[in-house]
């Protein structure tokens, strides 16, 4: 296990050293996870700046204040041999290293695994590809559109009669981080039992979203049946829907267990079908889907959102209202709770963030900045600390292979 002096942060991960070498979402999301929790994110990036920073309008991509919070910035060109030779002197001092370009590359570059654990054992290294490092289709260019349609998320999204749907925002490469978050999570505390030798992790972006759709592999191999849309209703429980109130606004329901269901009729005044057999458990409800989704329905229309929260929050009703970000930010338990939080920014000013999740009593972690403005404002400092002089810094400098303020 690496040594290192005390970093900047806070919470159960400090003292942990990450390199991050990525783009886009899946890698550097696994990043921003670790350094939330505490751990000192060293994130690679081109002298001329990550492709995240020209996303969205205007002049400061608010996708990068997010993807790159709580990191520390080191411009190198890694595909230049003395970038790359950059790169692995500052990861003979991590404990670990997340990439996400296509299977091989790294390799190409001298920073593959192999290479790497001869001079650092204990390095926990992650690869985070379209389709994973190995099978025909692993050499493809891979993001999360593509698997969220490859996992048979998209096909079964949607209303029945509409397209395939996509999620507006990168779920697979949320997805993907979180999975690779507690993998490299469980694969340090392996390395603390097994005499200090660290992992390789093979994560593509589609396996850990199929693993999310629950019984829809199971389904077909042993009944045959194929999940196709069926908007908001789930085949296997009802009452479950969305559904639309008189001021045009909705709310989610899932009562699919009797209990809640029971508590739900009474709510809308449908008392005689809690003690009707036919009504009693979920499936013979879902014999009369339609019917029961009809009735709701009706219910809802006839009241505001508002008015049915209240109702429905007096019978204790498994719902909540179908929120945009504006009622979410104006929400009373989010803002009692601290869901949401104020951080400083010197260039966009005062700027509300989602608090770390998650919240550990003991070590919290803490959104200590959002992604910097500058590339490489921390280069000089670490490649000063991996060995170079002023001199070697600044003749990288000048020839392009670092960027060192």
């Amino acid at each position: 296990m690496a040594n290192h002096k005390d970093f900047q942060g806070s919470g159960p991960l400090k003292g942990l050293r990450v390199v991050e070498l990525g783009m886009l979402f899946a890698g550097p999301l696994i990043a921003t996870n670790l350094a939330d929790m505490g751990a000192e994110v060293i994130k690679i990036e081109h002298p001329k700046g990550d492709v995240v920073r020209g996303l969205g309008r205007g002049d400061n991509s608010l996708w990068w204040s997010v993807v790159a919070r709580n990191k520390k910035l080191v411009g190198v060109d890694v595909k230049k041999p003395e970038g790359a030779d950059v790169v692995r002197r500052l990861l003979a001092t991590a404990d670990v290293f997340i990439e996400n370009f296509r299977p091989g590359r790294v390799k190409e570059w001298g920073l593959d695994y192999d290479t790497l654990r001869a001079v650092n054992p204990g390095l926990v290294m992650i690869h985070v590809s379209g389709y994973g490092q190995t099978g025909p289709y692993s050499e493809r260019p891979g993001v999360g559109t593509l698997a969220e349609a490859f996992s048979g998320y998209a096909h079964v999204t949607g209303e029945a009669d509409g397209p395939p749907t996509l999620p507006s925002f990168p779920l697979a490469d949320g997805v993907a981080a979180l999975t690779g978050t507690y993998a490299v999570l469980a694969a340090l505390w392996a390395r603390d039992r097994n005499g200090g030798i660290g992992d390789e992790i093979d994560i593509s972006l589609y396996e850990p979203l199929l693993s999310m759709t629950g019984p829809m592999l199971i389904n077909y191999t042993k009944g045959g049946v194929v999940s196709n849309r069926e908007g908001n209703r789930a085949r296997w429980s009802t009452p479950r829907n969305t559904y639309k109130t008189k001021d045009n606004r909705w709310i989610a329901v899932s009562s699919a267990a009797d209990s809640p269901a029971m508590r739900l009729f009474r709510a809308i005044g449908r008392e005689e079908l809690t003690t009707d057999p036919s009504w009693a458990t979920n499936r013979e409800r879902l014999k009369r889907v339609d019917e029961c989704d009809g009735m709701i329905a009706e219910w809802m229309l006839a009241h505001t959102q508002a008015e049915v929260m209240e109702r429905l929050n007096q019978f204790d009703v498994l719902a909540a209202p179908v929120n945009d970000i504006e009622g979410i930010l104006q929400d009373p338990h989010v803002l009692q709770r601290g869901t949401v939080v104020t951080v400083a920014d010197p260039v966009i000013g005062d700027t509300q963030v989602q608090e770390v999740v998650p919240r550990f009593r003991n070590a919290p972690g803490r959104v200590n900045w959002l992604g910097k403005h500058e590339v490489g404002t921390e280069t000089r400092d670490f490649l000063i600390e991996a060995g170079y002089s002023d001199d070697e810094i600044q003749a990288l400098h000048h020839r392009g292979v670092v960027k060192a303020s």
